[in-house]
């Protein structure tokens, strides 16, 4: 029998922003709301030019309730079942909510498009404070 396991590759920083940047534009959002962990996924995109990655969501929202400043983790990641191969990112943060008109105007115009279309939207950003990846190579 085959030995499928492999050692994982940690990624570095730049390697992980490049993903986050490149990627399909799926993460969850994981956060304490209420006593209790949360996980959320959200469509996402990752500003190049900054270490930010923007959502949308809906005021009335668990995510759109959340004050600025409360810590997230932000996870992003693709896999190769047939392949036994995949990667993770992780962004950690605190949430800033976009109040700023000009820069929303600019967010609503951009490629990103909340998949519920709420009626209120949110942004949201995370500026990257802390970014760890992994990743396990095809063979």
């Amino acid at each position: 029998m085959a030995d499928h396991h492999r050692m994982t590759e940690e990624l570095d920083r730049q390697d992980c922003l490049k993903l986050l940047r490149e990627h399909g534009f799926v993460a969850r959002v994981g956060f304490v709301a209420d006593g209790r962990p949360q996980i959320i996924p959200v469509n996402y995109v990752a500003d190049p030019d900054e270490d930010v990655v923007r959502f949308c969501t809906a005021a009335g929202s668990m995510l759109g309730r959340l004050a600025n400043g409360t810590q997230v983790a932000l996870e992003v990641d693709e896999s190769r079942p047939l392949y036994n191969a995949g990667w993770s990112v992780v962004v950690h943060g605190a949430i800033c909510h976009v109040d700023d008109p000009a820069e929303v105007s600019r967010l609503s115009r951009g490629p990103l498009r909340s998949w519920a279309e709420p009626m209120s939207p949110v942004w949201i950003e995370i500026p990257v404070q802390d970014v760890t990846g992994r990743r396990i190579p095809e063979t």
